[in-house]
């Protein structure tokens, strides 16, 4: 099975990108391709501007039949671009076609744009392999980064596509009390906690689609709905009170937590490269001094990247340990801010690189962990 996803313009690729990598992060039968120039623009004709009058209509899904048509705010009443579950379908289809993608794959978009009838998420009842998931909002929903529940929403419309016959039958077998199963209908927007929270698919919706999908793309499916239930447990900090994990790097220089559900922490080559250093010198590093450590560093990113010719990953090298730059610092917060979003604050602060001004910036955890 295949999962294209494309977003629209509007739409942060960091934000994309990471949706993507959690959706990757369990090897699996369920193919996920991820198109960050695909840039979905809307026509000046598709938007229009829709107000909410009050919290309570910001929190309300609309009925697939409803003919009142709603935007989202922060604040009420206010306005709010919106576009119509047609004109996100037709974009679909249009990539689609225009990139000759089979029949029985799906297309979905991504897109910080509102839809008229205000849902999370939706297939085409005419097409259910294209779809869309409004990215905005979430953090009025539940407490943790966007990226979960989007990838969350990927995974329940590729089960609810086999799971229900078509929009008639979703529309009498959908649970409209929850019981987090990935088929709660969620008419009150904040319902959907539960369902992210279990992550789970009930006796009779897995009843209807065992017969639907090898056994291995469901099991590959649920493996990945759990993986995102731990990880967002993690980030939303319920489990600061867990025994720490250990820290490994695995042969494809992956950093690996493997007690917090092989749980990976994704960092781009510098930053992975300035962590492993600090890794190997568990007494710490001063900024100031990180260029005698230069041909280590050579040694380390000459190992894990792959990009670039030899000149140019040294004059990467040279720039991340040039005093005068402020290449180091940032990757440090990048690095931080990583382990923040995978485990949450309290967790994250035995793993990244810290330390005051002046002072050896090191890994707290460094020693007394084992890491690395």
């Amino acid at each position: 099975m295949k999962v294209h996803l494309i977003k629209s313009s509007e739409l942060d690729t960091d934000m994309f990108t990471r949706v993507f990598d959690l959706l990757t992060a369990v090897p699996g039968p369920i193919k996920f391709y991820c198109d960050p120039a695909s840039l979905i623009e809307y026509d000046e004709d598709e938007i229009l501007i829709k107000s909410i009058p009050s919290v309570k209509d910001f929190e309300k899904s609309m009925p697939m039949e409803s003919r009142i048509q709603h935007s989202m705010s922060r604040e009420f009443p206010m306005e709010r671009e919106t576009v119509s579950w047609d004109t996100l379908f037709k974009k679909c289809a249009t990539y689609r076609r225009a990139n000759s993608i089979s029949q029985d794959s799906f297309v979905i978009l991504l897109t910080d744009k509102a839809n008229k009838q205000n849902w999370f998420a939706c297939l085409d009842e005419r097409m259910p392999y294209n779809g869309f998931i409004h990215t905005d909002d979430w953090d009025h929903f539940i407490d943790c980064p966007a990226e979960f529940p989007i990838a969350y929403e990927v995974l329940a419309l590729m089960l609810q596509k086999h799971i229900f016959d078509g929009h008639q039958d979703l529309r009498e077998a959908v649970h409209n009390t929850p019981v987090g199963c990935v088929s709660d209908m969620c008419m009150q927007k904040k319902e959907i906690i539960l369902k992210l929270r279990t992550a789970d698919v009930c006796k009779g919706c897995m009843d209807r689609i065992k017969n639907k999908l090898p056994a291995t793309t469901i099991n590959h499916a649920l493996d990945l709905m759990e993986s995102l239930r731990v990880k967002m447990l993690f980030a939303q900090n319920f489990r600061q009170r867990v025994t720490l994990s250990r820290l490994i790097i695995d042969e494809r220089h992956k950093i690996m937590l493997p007690d917090f559900g092989h749980l990976e922490i994704k960092l781009r080559p510098l930053e992975k490269c300035l962590y492993i250093l600090f890794l190997q010198h568990p007494d710490g590093i001063y900024i100031s001094s990180l260029s005698e450590h230069r041909q280590e560093l050579y040694t380390i990113y000459e190992n894990i990247s792959h990009t670039g010719t030899r000149e140019e990953m040294r004059q990467r090298i040279d720039e991340l340990v040039n005093v005068l730059s402020n290449s180091a610092s940032e990757k440090i917060s990048r690095i931080k801010r990583a382990f923040e979003l995978a485990i949450g604050e309290d967790l994250a602060k035995h793993y990244y690189i810290q330390g005051g001004n002046g002072e050896r910036k090191k890994i707290e955890g460094a020693k007394s962990l084992g890491l690395g």
